[in-house]
């Protein structure tokens, strides 16, 4: 198991790795972003760095709207990131299912089918696997909500695989996003441990004072925070992968808003301080 956080790749974020001591970076590649051009321009430049540094890439992320593009473009997108991955020795490509909010997740499936059942199979002939994100997307204050992912929950997660069977397609453990619907993200772990391929820390602390007043659906209740500041049981999440016998890695989702800014690194540097020795543990 490798320790990444998740960053545009760029000259200064294999520097950030190495000066914090991290061991990959999760590249943020953007979604249908001239960025991505740029990217693919710059990589041998950029893989040359990150050899000479010692700097792995755990996944390649294109997060966005897959079932809102044609068919032809986010599959074309996604083999893409899937190309890049494998040139950089990379095995997972991760990103969203995106989602058309006319319609009900049923009706969401057969879109979603006919864009990952090629995105699958082209990731399984390049011996990538793809991690869908359980990010929910804008579904709180009162609405209007707007859905951008289908890979919510566990239940879901069962519907998707049964749409698209490959073994190619999985998803990207995020205990956070879990945590505020109730979920059992721990049950989650060993009911799909063959499914996850990739896995964000990210912790979340809940003011259950302020939900009693504005309710599930108000907004404020809850935020992200860095791994070790907030709720979950990082020994519980670290012991049960363990016992799955996940193979993956996992990236810091720096989303805590007190370390925004000039204080990003400080944050970056607090999330591997603490979880570097579960990590070393695991690997042990």
């Amino acid at each position: 198991m490798k320790l990444a956080f998740l960053m545009p790749l760029s000259q200064k974020s294999i520097q950030t790795a190495v000066e914090l001591k991290y061991d990959a970076i999760e590249i943020g590649a953007g979604w249908m972003s001239p960025a991505f051009d740029d990217l693919e321009r710059d990589l041998p430049a950029l893989k040359d760095a990150l050899d000479a540094n010692k700097i792995a890439i755990s996944s390649v992320a294109i997060y966005g709207g897959t079932i809102t593009a044609s068919v032809a473009e986010a599959v074309a997108y996604w083999k893409r990131a899937i190309q890049m991955a494998r040139k950089l020795d990379c095995g997972v490509v991760s990103g969203l299912t995106g989602r058309d909010n006319a319609l009900t997740f049923d009706e969401n499936l057969p879109l979603f089918k006919e864009r990952f059942e090629q995105i699958a199979q082209i990731a399984s002939d390049e011996a990538v696997r793809i991690a869908l994100e359980p990010w929910p997307g804008s579904v709180r204050g009162h609405g209007p909500y707007h859905w951008t992912n289908m890979a919510t929950t566990p239940e879901l997660w069962a519907k998707l695989i049964e749409a698209v069977p490959n073994q190619a397609m999985g998803f990207e453990y995020d205990p956070s996003h879990f945590y505020w619907q109730e979920i059992d993200y721990i049950r989650a772990i060993r009911d799909f441990a063959d499914r996850i391929h990739h896995m964000h820390a990210k912790d979340i602390v809940v003011d259950c004072d302020k939900r009693s007043y504005v309710g599930v659906h108000g907004n404020s209740w809850w935020r992200f925070v860095i791994p070790g500041l907030g709720v979950l049981d990082w020994q519980a999440i670290f012991d049960t992968l363990k016992e799955v016998g996940y193979q993956g890695d996992v990236a810091v989702e720096h989303e805590d808003n007190v370390y925004l800014n000039e204080r990003w690194n400080e944050g970056l540097s607090i999330a591997i301080k603490y979880l570097r020795p579960f990590v070393d543990s695991y690997n042990s």
